[in-house]
């Protein structure tokens, strides 16, 4: 039976139980290792740029990341014992009070950092795959949590429309971001829009129209796609003379 070559979609945090603990415990990160706001966001943003850039990360697209105490330390270690072939799980080494007494920002660039770190691990004799996660790793780097991940692109020879998004910048909503550039005029506009959940883009977003300068965002016509998209106004219009210009970006 041929292998299903998938492309990552999610990159999530986990944490193993120790001995000691008491209290509810269910495995996701929080309970154990005191994690931010952005922890969650954090792989979820590195896991969709590489899916932007088609990364083929295997027979699973899911990289689950467990913290725990009893692996060795600043290590990544794969957990062979999987019920799902879309899922790889892998440990990782670090004391619950090293974790718990960093500053917000600091625990950030850690889980950034060993998020990397693990897809480096998985991928070591592939360079090409390599250089794909080094260089969204300077990306993320540079734009932190407003790094925009392309979606939809309409074009024309008079126009460009791109649909781009943002999971949870500076801990806001996640945004929808609109650009719009006039090739006639050499023009270049912008809008955002707010979205409850990254992934509500999937649905709310199917095909672009424009007509009479005004952009048209057609949702999915499915019944999941109602559910997904019902608390929002749709069609999405957007007039152009109310996008903003880029110069005031």
């Amino acid at each position: 039976m041929k292998s299903t070559y998938r492309i990552i979609k999610d990159i999530r945090f986990y944490e193993t139980k120790p001995k000691d603990f008491v209290g509810d415990f269910n495995g996701i990160i929080g309970s154990v290792y005191k994690v931010t706001e952005d922890t969650n966001s954090i792989g979820q943003r590195i896991a969709r740029k590489l899916n932007e850039f088609e990364f083929v990360s295997g027979e699973f697209d899911h990289i689950y990341i467990n913290f725990s105490e009893d692996s060795e330390i600043g290590k990544v270690i794969e957990n062979e014992k999987t019920l799902d072939k879309r899922i790889k799980n892998y440990y990782y080494g670090i004391k619950p009070e090293k974790f718990n007494s960093l500053k917000e920002l600091e625990k950030d660039l850690l889980v950034k950092e060993i998020a990397f770190k693990t897809l480096k691990h998985i991928y070591e004799n592939n360079n090409d795959k390599i250089e794909k996660i080094i260089e969204v790793e300077n990306l993320i780097n540079k734009f932190e949590t407003e790094i925009e991940i392309a979606y939809k692109i309409k074009e024309t020879n008079s126009y460009k429309i791109e649909i781009c998004y943002m999971i949870k910048p500076k801990n806001s909503l996640s945004k929808i971001v609109v650009k719009y550039f006039d090739k006639k005029e050499q023009t270049q506009k912008f809008v955002t829009k707010d979205l409850y959940f990254y992934e509500d883009i999937f649905y709310l977003i199917d095909k672009i129209d424009f007509k009479n300068n005004i952009i048209t965002l057609n949702q999915k016509k499915t019944s999941t796609s109602e559910i997904a998209t019902a608390k929002y106004k749709k069609p999405i219009e957007i007039e152009i003379n109310e996008m903003k210009n880029y110069n005031s970006h």
